[in-house]
């Protein structure tokens, strides 16, 4: 009687995500990506149908990793509404046309023209046109409908959450959120608010992870955003 191998696929599918730094990778990569006895135990192989792949790990996806079916292939990756693939993808590379730009998600061409309609409509995306009348798109420098919490912080703030940054991660380009809370010893509201700030400009760059390798107050301290998205790192982009 077959029985399951003894590993946590979520985590394992999680790890190749955060390996590659990636929030979707196709199913092959995924596959390949896997430790070799994983994929001899739920007998997988790279040269097997795409269909195949994905009976046998679409059971174990759980509730932070998804099945999307994109225009040229399927991928898995993490759970993340349509809106925020979007401006995940424009925050790499900005001033693509929308039909570039939807050949790099992982969507299918009806939910994704949907989700670029609605952050035209909010003004969170704009749109601006080159000599040959072709569209290219761009996220604007401020979004339009910010949380209260969002408010700007102060120039002190912001600066002390640097010292923090630097200080608690001794170089390292990606630090535990968890971390920089503690570090400063601000009050919940504050810490979230300065950022959000430091996120909503790009100063910062917030990360997944595998939260099987944090106690639940490391949890408790990270930052869960308003798609209820966990991000357990954080990386600094630009000037305090």
């Amino acid at each position: 009687m077959a029985t399951d191998p003894p590993f946590d696929i979520e985590q394992q599918l999680l790890a190749v995500l955060q390996k590659q730094g990636r929030d979707y990778l196709t199913v092959k990569q995924m596959v390949a990506g896997l430790p070799s006895a994983l994929r001899q135990q739920l007998a997988l192989t790279i040269n097997q149908p795409i269909t195949a792949m994905l009976r046998k790990l679409t059971p174990y996806l759980g509730q932070r990793l998804q099945v999307y079916k994109g225009a040229r292939s399927s991928y898995i990756g993490h759970k993340l509404p349509p809106e925020e693939l979007i401006l995940r993808r424009l925050r790499q590379r900005s001033g693509v046309s929308s039909k570039q730009l939807g050949t790099q998600l992982p969507m299918a061409k009806t939910p994704y023209i949907a989700a670029l309609n609605t952050l035209l409509k909010t003004g969170t995306v704009r749109c601006t046109l080159r000599e040959n009348h072709t569209p290219y798109l761009m996220i604007a420098e401020a979004p339009a409908a910010l949380p209260e919490t969002a408010s700007s912080g102060s120039a002190d703030d912001r600066a002390a959450f640097k010292s923090a940054y630097d200080r608690v991660g001794q170089g390292e380009d990606f630090v535990r959120i968890h971390r920089v809370y503690d570090g400063l010893g601000w009050p919940r509201e504050r810490f979230e608010r300065v950022l959000i700030d430091l996120m909503t400009d790009y100063t910062i760059e917030l990360h997944g992870g595998d939260p099987s390798r944090l106690s639940a107050a490391e949890l408790r301290h990270s930052f869960t955003d308003a798609h209820g998205t966990l991000y357990l790192t954080l990386s600094w982009r630009g000037q305090p």
